[in-house]
């Protein structure tokens, strides 16, 4: 069983406190009892489950959204509280009890505009004072409970400033340890970095130099090459000289057998002087002319 005391403000008697306390088994959806006091006088009523479902019908919305409406007027909820409802807020609600105290009605004020949300019939408690005593009890539980529930707050809210300062202690020191961890981090990056500019500076210096050498090297090489070629050619051309054959300006001499046997030079005797005769003849026949030629002349 759950219930809840209030105090509320009637527009027909704004000039007296009125406490109303608001039991219910399930939800306010499947009905629940009322009791409304001014601290002298006290008065009970009933509401059923098929009352509520005919004033939802009534307004045409969901029985939930009637139920969430009939709450937050009844017990305030966490918007209803000081009897006025939402103060301020474009939501609001109200009371109004007849003169005879027979009867009490609730209304939600929207932007001005009244909206009837129900009402309930009242009797006269056969016992006022108890139900005050009741009353008061229950309201002073329940300011015990708020009061405990007020102090667990407290203490976890103060055990939260704890752990967020620290939190934020923690955070600070690793903020600082993260800055300078990533100044030495940058610290040697940029040495490495350096380290590695004079390697590949080196690196570059010495391929200029081996490609110069490399250079040099052809250059001599090429040279060596043409003097080779343009000497080879020079040996070939003399060797084409040498092997030459030149003609002699010298008469020629005509050596025969008999002079060689005079100067003492053995000779052949296969070979005979006589071979040359028929030569010799032939060469007095071409230098002495012919008669025919003599008369033709």
């Amino acid at each position: 069983m759950s219930g809840t005391i209030r105090q509320i403000t009637l527009i027909t008697d704004p000039g007296n406190p009125y406490f109303l306390r608001v039991d219910w088994a399930i939800d306010l959806g499947a009905g629940f009892t009322l009791a409304l006091t001014d601290g002298s006088s006290a008065w009970i009523g009933e509401v059923s489950e098929d009352e509520v479902t005919k004033e939802a019908n009534d307004m045409g919305v969901t029985r939930e959204r009637y139920v969430k409406d009939l709450l937050q007027a009844l017990t305030g909820g966490e918007e209803g509280r000081g009897g006025g409802g939402r103060v301020g807020d474009a939501e609001m609600y109200s009371f109004q009890l007849t003169p005879d105290h027979c009867h009490l009605s609730y209304q939600k004020i929207c932007q001005g505009i009244s909206m009837h949300l129900g009402s309930v019939e009242l009797q006269p408690a056969p016992d006022p004072l108890e139900l005050n005593r009741e009353m008061i009890g229950q309201s002073l539980k329940r300011s015990t409970d708020l009061e405990t529930e007020n102090c667990q707050l407290l203490e976890e809210n103060h055990r939260l400033k704890q752990h967020h300062q620290q939190t934020l202690k923690k955070l600070e020191h690793q903020i600082q340890e993260k800055e300078m961890l990533e100044k030495e981090l940058y610290s040697r990056f940029v040495m490495v970095m350096n380290e590695k500019k004079a390697k590949i500076r080196g690196l570059q210096g010495a391929v200029r130099q081996l490609r110069q050498t490399d250079d040099q090297q052809r250059d001599e090489q090429k040279g060596q090459s043409d003097n080779n070629t343009t000497q080879g050619e020079d040996d070939s051309q003399d060797r084409r000289e040498e092997t030459d054959i030149h003609p002699s300006l010298e008469p020629t001499i005509l050596i025969t057998g008999r002079d060689l046997v005079c100067q003492g030079i053995p000779v052949d005797r296969t070979f005979s002087d006589d071979e040359d005769v028929q030569p010799r003849r032939k060469r007095r026949l071409l230098r002495s002319p012919s008669p025919e030629l003599s008369e033709m002349e």
